[in-house]
């Protein structure tokens, strides 16, 4: 597929996996969940999910549209979804884990009260 052609070296950014991040990628564009791009097709996954494996407060985010990422590379209008990921690749949305954590505390705050 020609968006994988066209990569640049600047365009990938490799990390060791052993490296905790100090900055959660939680949203693409408007996708409220990250559409990871693979050689046979596309799935949802929503980082904010899993904090807890990387030492962090679990909750669960609104990821309603997370399910519709799921997709192989035929069928009817796969090009234009695939083009829409990559757009909202280009708009990714970071919090530092330390914002985070003071959100969830403030939310569970407001829950208890």
């Amino acid at each position: 597929m020609t968006i994988f052609q066209n990569l640049q070296e600047e365009d990938i950014e490799w990390k060791a996996s052993w490296l905790l991040p100090d900055e959660i990628l939680y949203q693409c564009g408007d996708f409220y969940w990250v559409p990871l791009l693979g050689i046979w097709g596309a799935i949802g996954y929503a980082p904010l999910l899993v904090l807890r494996q990387y030492r962090s407060r679990q909750f669960v985010p609104a990821t309603p549209a997370g399910a519709k990422c799921k997709f192989s590379y035929r069928g009817d209008g796969y090009k234009k979804r695939v083009r829409g990921m990559v757009s909202a690749w280009s708009q990714t949305r970071q919090m530092e884990e330390e914002r985070m954590n003071l959100k969830l505390d403030v939310d569970v705050q407001k829950l208890e009260a």
